[in-house]
């Protein structure tokens, strides 16, 4: 017997797929050259891939931190030393992080001459080590300086250095070295359409330590020379994390430091993330950038106004900066009287006081027969605040009247 293949009237097909039959003839009427795929929503959705700045090595004219270089003295002198040498001498070891890393100096105040032997052979002989003159040569007082100082060391991701002012302090009988740090790493991205500024600010001059235990330089590309401080409180800089909420967008954030010929070659990672989020409504005004920390990210956002979107979670008080008419302040967060934490759920939003506009306020107390005045300048949220630019030569001043009669006045110290 012959088989024959029995073909389904078109009629009889399920009810679904003359549907979605229909829906193709459809779009391809509209548009012929387009190919419709079940993916296409879905890769409509996906996540960016990463963007990856390289850093770079920058020079800077200003100080961006101050650091304690840990100082050990040495008695006896070293095997070579400079020639024809007198008056008070300092000898010892700059600790940079692992005995690798100690450098040799030779002090010689009457002077104000500075050896470094920046080889690690412990020969500070005359054009073996290299020579620092400070700002005031000659200087009798027990503190020098000495500009520009490049200083070289091993770290964990390869050969590194930084520049830095080295001031140098005797007080009998121990010997202090501080570091004035200026350079730092530095490169340009761009994040949905908006470029940043971006960079690595070492948190103390211990070499061994990881490049992620600094500080993370965050903000607009506008001002790339624009000098800036780590240690200010302005908030150019941050603690680094390893996710970070900016612009509206959450990222992971990876600091990748394969070496480049032996030398470190820092870059930045940031990889975009998908996240449930919720409001916060801030009350304040004059917010240039608020700063959550905290939370599983760390949130960074600049001149808010009303309610805005962050990631769901649990923060502590925020660091808050402010500028109006040029003039900057940056708000306390140790002294803020509100809780201790910020919960944001993703129902009601959360609510923050803090900004603009501040208050001057005084508080009087009592001590035996005195009365002692302290001045604070005042958030809205009821948060300690201070000027960023502080004019210690013009301090706030006081005046104490009985009805007309001025009885006393006088100005505040800073403390």
């Amino acid at each position: 017997m012959t088989q024959r293949k029995a073909m389904r009237p078109a009629g009889r097909w399920p009810r679904a797929l003359r549907a979605t039959l229909r829906l193709l003839a459809f779009l391809a009427l509209l548009d012929p050259g387009k190919v419709v795929r079940a993916d296409d929503s879905a890769q409509a959705n996906s996540t960016p891939p990463p963007t990856t700045v390289t850093l770079e090595y920058r020079e800077a004219g200003y100080i961006i931190a101050n650091w304690y270089v840990s100082v050990e003295p040495r008695s006896a002198p070293f095997k070579k030393e400079p020639s024809a040498v007198s008056g008070t001498v300092f000898r010892g070891f700059l600790n940079l992080g692992g005995s690798s890393n100690s450098i040799p100096f030779f002090w010689q105040r009457s002077a104000g001459r500075l050896y470094l032997d920046l080889n690690r052979n412990q020969d500070l002989s005359d054009g073996s080590a290299t020579v620092f003159s400070a700002r005031k040569a000659g200087s009798v007082q027990n503190q020098q300086t000495f500009p520009d100082v490049r200083l070289a060391f091993n770290t964990p991701s390869g050969r590194s250095s930084m520049l830095a002012d080295l001031t140098f302090f005797n007080a009998n009988p121990r010997l202090y070295c501080y570091a004035a740090l200026r350079s730092f790493w530095q490169g340009k991205v761009s994040l949905h359409g908006r470029d940043w500024q971006v960079g690595l600010v070492p948190d103390s001059p211990n070499a061994a330590a990881s490049i992620e235990n600094g500080r993370l330089l965050l903000r607009p590309w506008q001002e790339p020379d624009k000098a800036f401080n780590a240690q200010s409180g302005s908030l150019d800089t941050i603690p680094f994390s390893r996710k970070l909420f900016v612009d509206g967008h959450a990222y992971e954030l990876a600091c990748l430091t394969a070496p480049q010929n032996g030398a470190v070659n820092p870059a930045l990672q940031f990889t975009e993330q998908s996240i449930p989020l919720g409001e916060v409504t801030f009350t304040g005004q004059y917010i240039k950038r608020l700063v959550l920390p905290g939370g599983v990210h760390q949130v960074v956002l600049d001149q808010p106004a009303g309610t805005v979107k962050i990631p769901v979670g649990h923060y502590y008080l925020p660091n808050v900066m402010l500028e109006k008419g040029g003039v900057q302040a940056i708000c306390n967060v140790a002294q803020w009287p509100m809780g201790n934490r910020i919960s944001v759920d993703g129902t009601t939003p959360a609510l923050v006081a803090a900004g603009g506009p501040l208050t001057n306020t005084v508080t009087v107390s009592r001590e035996g027969e005195d009365l002692v005045l302290n001045y604070r300048l005042i958030g809205a949220g009821g948060e300690s605040c201070q000027l960023v630019k502080r004019d210690f030569a013009h301090p706030p001043e006081f005046a104490i009247y009985r009805g007309e009669k001025r009885i006393a006045s006088g100005k505040f110290e800073f403390g």
